[in-house]
């Protein structure tokens, strides 16, 4: 027996596309800041060359969450209405990853060897002034 119902497909659904930080035009302050911080965090470590993989990613949500809980600060600021338990998370979970990655500096290697400018900053500076 032959329904009068057609049986419909399901609706097709649209891909879900994965955005990252890089992803983002930097015209928000939250985006800015974090960007701020990431520079900050790979530098006290050393310098982007210097850091892992996976030590970029915690960066980059130690970032992340840093740009949050600004945001939750500010606005309790303004008198407005904050999630205390969203922002003490927050901050706990960035000082466990902060924590993670180690929170004294690296010195970053800067004998002419590896900086061929400043060798060649050495080499003028050094230089006398009769030869310049």
């Amino acid at each position: 027996m032959q329904s009068d119902c057609a049986v419909d497909a399901p609706p097709k659904r649209a891909k879900t596309r994965l955005r990252t930080l890089d992803d983002l035009d930097n015209r928000t302050r939250a985006a800015q800041y974090a960007h701020r911080l990431v520079a900050g965090l790979e530098s006290d470590l050393g310098g982007a060359s210097e850091i892992t993989v996976g030590q970029r990613e915690l960066i980059k949500r130690a970032a992340l969450l840093g740009a949050f809980i600004e945001d939750h600060e500010a606005r309790w600021l303004r008198n407005e209405a904050v999630a205390i338990d969203d922002y003490l998370a927050a901050i706990n979970a960035q000082r466990r990853v902060l924590t993670t990655l180690g929170l004294d500096r690296r010195a970053r290697d800067v004998t002419p060897e590896a900086d061929p400018l400043f060798c060649e900053f050495v080499k003028a500076f050094n230089e006398p002034e009769s030869a310049r």
